[in-house]
């Protein structure tokens, strides 16, 4: 087991830039010392979903600014956010950094006013949280099935309708809700995006738990008002900006799950060369070593597909969203095979909470 364990770091840290490797270094070592499970099981049971603690420490590493402009108090580019995501997809952080760093902050910063540039930049500094409710409950799988509505009036707009799956939604100071403005049921022209706050009027908030126990929310506007400075970009243009987020946030929970892979894989394999049966241990059978070589290729693939994804974000949109769905397509299926394996190569303790595995996975 010590060639492949040497193996597992040597390719880890092959292809990274010093710069990224040393920032992932300093991500690992503040998760370990300060985001164990006890950590994430205290900042789950909070009423918001996150520890306060954690988002000041994340904002103050400047961990919710990496990947976006420096024009609105970015840096660094999606590759480097990748590699911070996959580390805090190994340490299964329970903050809501996908929904507002490689969510949101890249909805905002495309041709972005001075307006959006302030909110991204408060988000960054974690001083504000923000949230995109974009999907409806009858639209399933039809990204373009809005009914919620904006219409325009006197003091500005009227929303009205409802949102569902609002992710961290529970913890949002501020919404960006996508709203139809023209055109008819499941046209991808005719939305519009706006800003809402979450104490607006009107508008009520339900967090829901999400299966690992983060959270997402529905959301009811009911006569909602809104300025018209509210409205962010174009209007009737939203669905481009919002698909191109979509994209990004997507790369990002790859990255993630690469994470958690690695992580799932590493316990696994630690386990197996300690656990002995019939006097030695379980990695002297070659099966096994065999099932964990190819465990670690599907990792190491993952993250390559990831990483060429991040990379081409900037593509036409048809490119992009090829890269993208492949990555998606592959590290879904990759996971949920990895996962399986793991917990089946623990055995019956894998299925137990004393087991990190069983929490892991």
């Amino acid at each position: 087991m010590t060639e492949l364990t040497e193996l597992t770091e040597l390719t880890a840290v092959a292809d990274l830039t010093e710069e990224r490797r040393m920032m992932q270094e300093s991500v690992r070592r503040y998760v370990e010392r300060s985001y164990g499970f006890a950590q994430r099981s205290a900042a789950l049971a909070e009423p918001a979903g996150l520890a306060a603690q954690h988002w000041s420490d994340f904002a103050g590493f400047g961990w919710l600014a990496l990947g976006l402009p420096e024009a609105c108090g970015g840096f660094g580019s999606a590759l480097d956010q990748a590699a911070l995501a996959e580390e805090l997809g190994r340490a299964l952080v329970a903050e809501p950094w996908l929904a507002n760093a490689a969510l949101c902050g890249p909805l905002l910063v495309q041709d972005a006013d001075e307006v959006q540039c302030g909110h991204v930049a408060a988000m960054a500094e974690g001083r504000l949280k923000l949230a995109l409710a974009a999907r409806e409950i009858q639209g399933r799988y039809d990204a373009f099935d809005i009914t919620a509505t904006a219409q325009p009036e006197a003091q500005g707009w009227l929303l009205d309708g409802r949102k569902t799956l609002v992710l961290a939604g529970g913890a949002a100071d501020l919404f960006l809700v996508l709203a139809r403005t023209a055109g008819k049921r499941r046209d991808r022209h005719g939305l519009s995006l706006f800003a809402v706050p979450a104490n607006t009027a009107g508008l009520s908030v339900d967090a829901l738990p999400t299966y690992d126990g983060r959270q997402t929310a529905a959301l009811t506007l009911r006569g909602v008002v809104v300025p018209a400075p509210a409205l962010i970009g174009a209007r009737d243009t939203a669905w481009p900006r919002v698909e191109a987020a979509i994209d990004h946030a997507t790369t990002m929970a790859c990255a993630e799950s690469v994470g958690t892979m690695a992580r799932a894989f590493a316990l696994t394999r630690d386990y197996l060369a300690t656990r002995e049966q019939f006097g030695r241990a379980i990695t002297a059978n070659q099966v096994i070593r065999h099932r964990l070589v190819d465990l670690f290729v599907s990792i190491e693939q993952a993250r390559a597909i990831t990483e060429s994804a991040a990379a081409r974000l900037q593509d036409a949109p048809r490119e992009r969203m090829r890269v993208v769905s492949h990555a998606k397509a592959f590290v879904s299926a990759a996971g949920r095979k990895l996962g399986e394996e793991a917990v089946q190569l623990h055995g019956a303790v894998g299925m137990t909470d004393e087991m990190e595995i069983g929490r892991v996975w």
